[in-house]
């Protein structure tokens, strides 16, 4: 049996104390993701109304990617992903225009399939005078963090065809939201807050344009 010597000892503590501390740095390594919901915003001032009928079709998701977002970029370089936490971008936003609708107390009605042409105005059901064909083409947050701030970039951009039964057309609108905040600390809820916001603006002005098209 050969005794364990000082010098053994002290390198297996220094070996150890080495595979722990490489361990903790490559636990702060790793990239943490944010995963932001889309959420209804509180009812305040709801804007213009209409006695017409709207009907809201489910919206398209044109996205490559449907749960990516973006990305906050830090101080060294290294990335960590901003994803959207849903398992149906299209769906909360067609929930988020039904809401929204209800909200001004206009009344809304689900299509499930129409095709936005002019000739198949016809098709829509008979209450609806306003038919709403809606796609998402982008949402974006993207962040840029430094030692004593963050710039959050934020974008939202939505298209739709506006089926108008009395003037006998489909015109196409689109919507485009990008507001810009700096900040001193990058907060998931403050993000998440400020993305709804600016996809309840873009829904606010499809409303707004789909109504004064119809007039």
């Amino acid at each position: 049996m050969v005794p364990t010597s000082g010098p053994v000892k002290r390198l297996a503590i220094y070996t150890f104390s080495i595979m722990i501390l490489l361990g903790s740095l490559v636990s702060c390594a790793k990239h943490k993701t944010y995963w932001l919901h889309l959420r209804p915003q509180p009812t305040g001032e709801q804007g213009v109304t209409t006695n017409l009928t709207i009907g809201v079709l489910p919206f398209e998701d044109g996205r490559i990617s449907t749960q990516k977002l973006g990305a906050r970029v830090l101080g060294d370089g290294r990335e960590e992903p901003i994803r959207l936490e849903s398992s149906s971008a299209s769906e909360d936003v067609t929930n988020l225009l039904h809401r929204s609708l209800k909200a001004r107390n206009i009344p809304v009605v689900t299509i499930s399939i129409w095709n936005p042409t002019p000739q198949n105005l016809k098709d829509l059901p008979p209450e609806v005078d306003i038919a709403i064909a809606g796609k998402i083409e982008a949402l974006e947050v993207k962040a840029q963090s430094s030692t004593l701030k963050t710039t959050i970039r934020y974008r939202v951009k939505l298209s739709a065809k506006l089926g108008l039964k009395a003037q006998g057309k489909v015109v196409t609108k689109n919507i485009e939201v990008r507001p810009e905040k700096t900040v001193m600390r990058f907060e998931r809820q403050k993000v998440e807050e400020t993305l709804n916001e600016a996809v309840a603006s873009a829904l606010n002005r499809l409303v707004e344009a789909a109504l004064a098209s119809s007039s």
